[in-house]
């Protein structure tokens, strides 16, 4: 015995056997939407959005900490600096002072101690000699 179903596109399948003839109505389900995870955009929780955040604001703190740290440094420094002391400049040059102000400090440059200049106290970066490779010092 041989049985034809035939489907139609109203949701009625009729189904043939040996002469006799059955209809039945089907009802499909309407196309549901995929289900979408919970939170806002796109996926990304809540919860990482804050750590993120938090970690964001701790490396920015790290940061600033480290950079407060060495202004400290630098200006207590430039507190301690005295007649004779050799400093280094923000261009690069060095000297010793020869007399210390409020706002400033008098350095002599190079070989001729004839020469001083006053430098503002921000623009003295160190108190280091220079190194100078060759001279008559590392020869001895």
């Amino acid at each position: 015995m041989d049985a034809y179903v035939m489907l139609s596109s109203s949701g009625t399948s009729t189904v043939i056997t040996g002469g006799n003839t059955n209809t039945t109505t089907t009802t499909t389900g309407t196309a549901q939407a995929p289900a979408q995870s919970q939170g806002g955009f796109g996926g990304i929780s809540w919860t990482w959005i804050a750590i993120y955040v938090v970690g964001l604001g701790a490396y920015i703190w790290f940061l600033s900490y480290n950079n407060k740290k060495k202004e400290k440094k630098i200006v207590e420094m430039r507190e301690s600096l005295k007649v004779g002391d050799s400093v280094c400049t923000t261009s690069g040059l060095f000297g010793k002072v020869v007399e210390v102000g409020d706002t400033v400090f008098v350095v002599e440059f190079g070989t001729n101690r004839g020469v001083r200049v006053p430098v503002l106290k921000n623009d003295v970066v160190a108190a280091k000699d220079p190194i100078v490779k060759g001279s008559k010092e590392d020869a001895e």
